[in-house]
């Protein structure tokens, strides 16, 4: 026996078990379960230290005490042994009820060898250089007992370790082959006592690997913890099979446009807020998402009590608005996966369509959810299988009566026999997604290809307008992408004029205006859709050379409402503006014919909507391509 590696382990497991509680008391049973074994790990290498002592220091005639040093050490490392066997059982268990059963049976062999410790025949031996060492019946019994804890553990963990992730099991299963090597090493290598490395070793492991307490907490929000342990404190209450809730305090803009002092603003009021919670109600905080607190509850008093104090939060918000969200566990989800869809879903969108500041996620929200989903899913697949279609809507120009130009609109459809999904439906989806790119490069391929393949100028056709989401326009390789298509089907840049759409906010000024400069000098031209609506703005106006301006429908619905005549002069004002500006003019929505007569007397220059024609497939639009060049004829 030596005392030195004991005393290197004693001192690491100190430091460990400091760092570990210096935050604050773990929750998740399997950080529990790891305190306590540092816990027994820090005991177990004392009894190391005060055998070592007993057998070094004292006489031989101490015989009492130095068996009691040798069971105490022998008992304190099988308990230590079975404690990382819990820990693994922790892991790879979802249900709780089931994991405390399997531990009662995994205790069955530990309760017999330290029963075989303390009645057991145990000796001690020295070797030459006079290191003393432990013999006997009950010490062999012992050693093979918590050797075949590890070697089962090591058994279990790669046939179970799936339901780890990786990091998790890498750790366990480097700790406890670590441990093995170093057990048989200690069987066989009489007078060397290097237990307390393994314990060691075996602690360090776990504890950068797997819990570490900064990695359970925000780095910019201090006390709150992250996704992963929200995560993992979810699948803990899941496990226990009993009802919680979920409580969530959404933090919507209320402006779209973000800064970084309103990023910093957002962090230093959700710890206002987590803070808060934990003094008035004692529940800890989780950042679920970047601007969603989560809090975790038993007792439904919790919830009216918080958000009592969510709704009466006197803080100051700056450019943010709270709302507050209640999930009932299991009554409205029974999964952990489900949970966190739910969760994302009331976060990242639903809670943007409502004005409600309390909101209990109900089976509606999640109905919307599951439709929401599947249509996520129809847009993943129509990208994979190129299954868009593109429709064309001609529209007008006022001055010759022809037809010279036609605005592509993409559609999709779910199934063959099934009506389409509306793009103001799918659009969003994609955008949310990061497919929206993907969607928009497929749809220009089959413009670019319809315009060549039915040479569709010939028909007198001189403009397609195409779709420019504000995420595309603000990708950098946009302009080689459009480019490239173009020469790929020998079509003129003139020939596209590209819409930027209003379903994106241009966040990148500078990559879009490059995009934009570098289209326009190959010939392409640009329109601001939607103007009047959403941010189709007059301070979007001023930031680049538009050629035209489309009036979105509804602000034209509105202008020519017979019941609100004062509204017609919102339309002469715009139109007036918009062509002192040099800007040519466009009205969607056209459906009736007092509708266009209005609009042309307003010096409205094209004009586009059902009245002329709804958005129809390739060939219904040749056709009338066609009918129109015989009318002109």
């Amino acid at each position: 026996m030596e005392i030195r590696t004991p005393l290197i382990a004693i001192l690491v497991l100190g430091i460990l078990i400091c760092m570990y509680l210096r935050r604050n008391m773990p929750e998740l049973i399997s950080s529990r379960i790891y305190l306590f074994f540092l816990i027994t790990a820090f005991v177990n290498v004392l009894c190391e230290i005060f055998e070592c002592t007993v057998f070094i220091y004292l006489h031989k005639v101490y015989a009492v005490l130095r068996r009691l040093s040798q069971n105490f050490y022998i008992i304190t490392l099988l308990i230590t042994v079975f404690v990382v066997c819990a820990y693994l059982c922790s892991k790879i268990c979802y249900r709780y009820r089931r994991m405390f059963i399997y531990m009662a049976i995994m205790a069955i062999p530990l309760l017999i060898a330290i029963g075989v410790v303390i009645m057991g025949e145990i000796s001690y031996s020295r070797t030459a250089p006079g290191y003393y060492y432990s013999i006997g019946s009950a010490i062999t019994y012992a050693y093979a007992t918590g050797f075949a804890y590890i070697v089962v553990a090591l058994i279990v963990a790669f046939i179970y370790r799936g339901r780890m992730r990786k990091d998790e099991f890498a750790a366990i299963e480097i700790g406890l082959f670590i441990w093995a090597c170093i057990a048989i090493f200690q069987f066989y290598t009489k007078g060397v006592q290097i237990f307390s490395l393994a314990v060691m070793v075996m602690a360090l492991i776990l504890f950068i690997s797997l819990e570490n307490p900064k990695e359970f907490y925000e780095k910019n929000i201090p006390n709150v913890r992250n996704k992963d342990s929200f995560i993992s404190m979810l699948a803990e209450y899941f496990g226990y099979e009993r009802p919680f809730y979920i409580m969530s305090v959404i933090f919507t803009g209320k402006t779209k446009v973000f800064t970084g002092t309103d990023t910093h603003d957002l962090f230093t009021i959700q710890g206002a807020v987590a803070n808060m919670a934990s003094k008035k109600i004692g529940i800890s905080g989780y950042l679920s998402d970047w601007n969603t607190l989560s809090f975790i509850t038993k007792k439904r008093t919790n919830v009216e009590t918080f958000m009592n104090l969510i709704n009466n939060y006197k803080g100051d918000l700056g450019n943010y608005k709270m709302i507050f969200s209640v999930l009932d566990i299991p009554r409205c989800v029974k999964e952990l996966d489900k949970t966190m869809q739910v969760l994302n879903f009331v976060s990242g969108e639903y809670v943007h369509t409502q004005s409600s500041p309390n909101l209990v996620v109900d089976q509606k929200i999640i109905d919307k959810m599951i439709y929401r989903n599947s249509i996520e899913d129809v847009v993943r697949d129509a990208i994979k299988n190129k299954k868009f279609e593109v429709y064309y809507q001609p529209i007008l120009n006022v001055k010759d009566g022809s037809f010279s130009s036609a605005e592509a609109l993409v559609r999709l459809i779910r199934q063959e026999g099934e009506e389409y999904i509306s793009p103001e439906e799918f659009v969003p989806i994609a955008e949310k997604c990061g497919l929206i790119i993907e969607m928009d490069d497929l749809v220009f391929e089959k413009v670019c290809s319809f315009i060549t393949r039915e040479k569709i100028s010939e028909y007198g056709l001189k403009t397609i307008e195409v779709n420019l989401s504000g995420n595309e326009a603000v990708d950098i390789k946009t302009h080689d992408r459009l480019i490239c298509k173009m020469e790929k089907y020998n079509i003129p840049p003139e020939f596209i004029n590209f819409e930027i759409t209003e379903t994106s906010y241009i966040n990148n000024d500078e990559v879009f205006k490059e995009n934009v400069k570098r289209l326009k000098e190959r010939g392409s031209t640009f329109s601001m859709d939607d103007f009047g609506s959403g941010y189709s703005n007059l301070l979007e106006l001023l930031k680049m050379d538009y050629l035209l301006v489309k009036l979105d429908k509804e602000f034209v619905w509105q202008c020519l409402d017979s019941k609100k005549p004062e509204n017609l002069r919102m339309l002469k004002h715009t139109i007036n503006f918009l062509k002192d500006y040099g800007l040519h003019i466009l009205a969607e929505g056209v459906e009736t014919l007092e509708q266009a007569k209005a609009l042309i007397d307003n010096g409205v220059e094209y004009l586009q909507g059902f009245y002329y024609s709804r958005p129809v497939n390739e060939a219904d639009f040749i056709e009338f391509l066609k009918a129109n060049e015989r009318r002109a004829q």
